[in-house]
């Protein structure tokens, strides 16, 4: 695999820190970021993808808000609730223009 460099400012303190618990995992500072980043987008996308089903239960009526709200946190959820009140309104306006074209 490719790999590009990467430049990143630390302040020493936290370096310090970093090198000590890569030692732990007998790894050198460097291999340790590389894990840690490498892990933290894997888990990210992951997630994201989890948020993204549960936000596909929701519009197909499958869970209800409530039930969103505890699984995605409130912020989420509302832009969830926004988004499918947004398709929907949409939906029932073109259905209108629809039928009038066709009237």
């Amino acid at each position: 695999m490719q790999s590009i460099s990467l430049t990143v400012e630390l302040p020493e303190d936290l370096y310090h820190k970093i090198g000590s618990v890569a030692s732990e995992h007998f790894e050198t500072t460097r291999e340790y970021i590389e894990k840690v980043v490498s892990e933290s987008v894997r888990e990210e996308l992951e997630l994201r993808d989890i948020k993204r089903q549960i936000a596909s239960k929701y519009a197909s009526d499958e869970i209800s808000y409530e039930s969103l709200k505890s699984l995605i946190g409130s912020k989420e959820a509302e832009r969830v609730r926004i988004y499918k009140e947004t398709v929907l309104e949409s939906l029932q306006e073109a259905d209108a223009v629809a039928k009038r074209l066709i009237e």
